[in-house]
């Protein structure tokens, strides 16, 4: 698989994810209905299951959490654990978005470091490419 790798600036993580959103969501700013962003939600949680664990709370010592009602929006971020490589996170967008029923971005926040991956196979990271090791 050809990944279009681009590194950027936290503001143009920002940037990035405010253009997606105006681009595929259903109104002006980019809000979407509830019963498509739960959809969005349960793919994007089942598919980092697959990868690690998920959770819906900060609660325990898990890899991804998230929380379902901040924005109705199809950027959806996700906290990561410092021990997940980043690759890892990278991975497991790439399947969410490429199999989910609507464009979907996934937000990654890997503090101080941030991933966004939209559709198709374009990953947008604070890192330099050096850093993550996708092979």
């Amino acid at each position: 698989m050809e990944i279009d790798y681009k590194k950027v600036t936290d503001d143009e993580h920002e940037e990035l994810c405010s253009s997606f959103c105006a681009e595929n969501g259903d109104d002006e700013n980019g809000i979407i209905p509830d019963e498509e962003f739960d959809r969005l939600f349960d793919h994007l949680g089942a598919t980092l299951a697959k990868h690690g664990s998920f959770s819906e709370s900060s609660a325990g010592d898990v890899d991804f959490s998230g929380y379902r009602y901040v924005d109705q929006i199809p950027v959806i971020q996700t906290v990561v654990d410092d021990d997940v490589d980043p690759a890892v996170a990278i991975r497991a967008g790439l399947e969410a978005v490429s199999t989910a029923h609507r464009p979907l971005g996934a937000s990654f926040d890997l503090h101080p470091h941030y991933i966004l991956v939209t559709p198709p196979n374009r990953v947008y990271a604070t890192y330099d490419p050096s850093e993550i090791k996708l092979g």
